[in-house]
């Protein structure tokens, strides 16, 4: 039992610091404008998420602390679903 209660209050730590992680500093989660498989999109997940889902072809190119900023930076460099490339 007391085993098993450790394994949860670490299971439990590890969940937290994760979900923290994802949200920066200020407390409000980022905007990013991502380039995913080659289309411009505003994602509200970490990058490494979406290199999960959508394996490496995956890159932030900015990001904003606003959906509306986010979506200005995005029609800025062509609309979402713009090609785009992650090739520096």
């Amino acid at each position: 039992m007391i085993v098993s209660l450790r394994l949860a209050a670490a299971l439990s730590l590890a969940l937290l610091s994760f979900s923290v992680s994802a949200v920066p500093s200020n407390g409000r989660p980022e905007w990013g404008v991502y380039c995913v498989q080659g289309r411009l999109t505003v994602e509200q997940k970490q990058i490494e998420e979406l290199k999960r889902v959508f394996g490496g072809d995956v890159c932030r190119l900015d990001q904003d602390p606003s959906l509306v900023g986010a979506r200005e930076k995005v029609q800025r460099l062509g609309g979402p679903g713009a090609g785009c490339s992650c090739e520096m």
